[in-house]
């Protein structure tokens, strides 16, 4: 365990964006064998299942595509666990009517977590906090304390880049939420003069501020380094027809923001602390302590770039559970793919979960005998 933990770290120690593709790959792949190995050992269920479908043995692996995938819709099935150690069970769902997923959480991988998040956000905001105007409710206000609670939860790791925070929505005396006017007044002030970060998820910056006429700061010259941080909700929106051009265009209506500066972050919770960032409407950027490949739908085998398909996302992070190596429902394609003093550069789109594709997503389409 020592040994993996402190292979992570050390590549946790690079820069986020600039390590030269060669070393990279081979950091994460001594890591990932370990992983490997490691939840052999620790997880019953993750043994049974690597023997069952005769993987390759993890001394013999040399690329990416050598790396075996559990498809996401597995953690709402089973309950996997590879530490003895006092676990925080993290639950969540996607669509509605959905089974929940359970992410068995311990302090070593929890702290992992930090440190990877924390080191891709500071590189985003050049090193420096700043202060973070949330569009939510403040926690403690909360009236529906499991609802609010959960949204906290998914953007409270966001919030250790914050120098201050202030809550841009409150309750009014009907429970009904609203726009914390002092708090806004203290936004139209601050946002003349200094760098600040409007964070929240997408769907709340859409109903609460991009849908609000009290939000209209388009005359008002910000910093050229304020963000706008946004992250989930897009199911919510893509009900109402909003497409990310549209969400873009509704920004830049309301504040005098470049559009690099508005930040989609991609991630969930089967590989928490790993999250990928798009700038307007760019693709969302790889860093150095993850990796992907693209698979057919139907073939699972590695398309060209630019093709779509299923996302297997590799992540160094995950020790208590066995999530390094992750077949998800989502559908994308690698957008761009460059090599600038050989280092990497590698950006994907997202289609979220097609229906528009015969398959309904991988946990429909896999054998039943790849299951655990």
């Amino acid at each position: 365990m020592q040994k993996i933990e402190n292979k992570i770290k050390d590549l946790l120690n690079e820069d986020p964006y600039n390590l030269e593709v060669k070393i990279k790959k081979k950091k994460i792949l001594d890591i990932l064998k370990l992983q490997i190995q490691h939840h052999i050992k620790n997880c019953p269920n993750y043994k049974i299942w690597y023997k069952k479908n005769y993987f390759i043995k993890p001394e013999k692996i040399v690329d990416y595509k050598d790396i075996p995938y559990l498809p996401s819709a597995i953690f709402k099935m089973v309950n996997l666990k590879s530490s003895k150690s006092s676990i925080k069970i993290i639950s969540s769902s996607g669509s509605a009517g959905q089974k929940k997923s359970t992410i068995n959480l311990d302090s070593k991988t929890s702290n992992l977590q930090k440190i990877c998040l924390g080191k891709i956000l500071s590189s985003t905001l050049n090193n420096k906090r700043r202060v973070f105007f949330i569009v939510d409710i403040e926690p403690i206000e909360s009236f529906n304390q499991s609802t609010i609670s959960a949204r906290y939860a998914g953007m409270s790791g966001y919030l250790m880049a914050a120098s201050s925070k202030h809550y841009l929505l409150k309750l009014d005396k009907d429970k009904n939420i609203i726009v914390n006017k002092k708090k806004f007044f203290e936004l139209k002030k601050i946002i003349k003069s200094e760098p600040i970060v409007i964070i929240g998820y997408t769907f709340m910056l859409w109903n609460y501020l991009l849908q609000n006429d009290e939000f209209n700061f388009r005359k008002i010259l910000c910093h050229e380094e304020t963000k706008i941080i946004h992250f989930g909700g897009w199911k919510k929106l893509e009900k109402k027809s909003v497409t990310k051009e549209n969400f873009i265009k509704e920004i830049k209506k309301k504040i005098n923001i470049k559009s690099a500066n508005i930040l989609d972050i991609y991630g969930f919770s089967e590989q928490l602390g790993t999250i990928y960032i798009s700038k307007g409407l760019d693709g969302c950027k790889v860093t150095s302590y993850s990796h992907l490949l693209i698979r057919d739908p139907k073939t699972f085998k590695i398309v060209k770039d630019g093709n779509i398909g299923f996302i297997q996302f590799f992540s160094i992070l995950p020790l208590s559970y066995p999530g390094f190596s992750i077949l998800n429902d989502d559908i994308g394609y690698i957008s761009k793919r460059e090599i600038i003093n050989n280092v990497e550069k590698i950006e994907f789109k997202v289609h979220s979960r097609l229906e528009k594709l015969e398959s309904r997503g991988c946990g429909d389409t896999l054998p039943a005998h790849y299951y655990i």
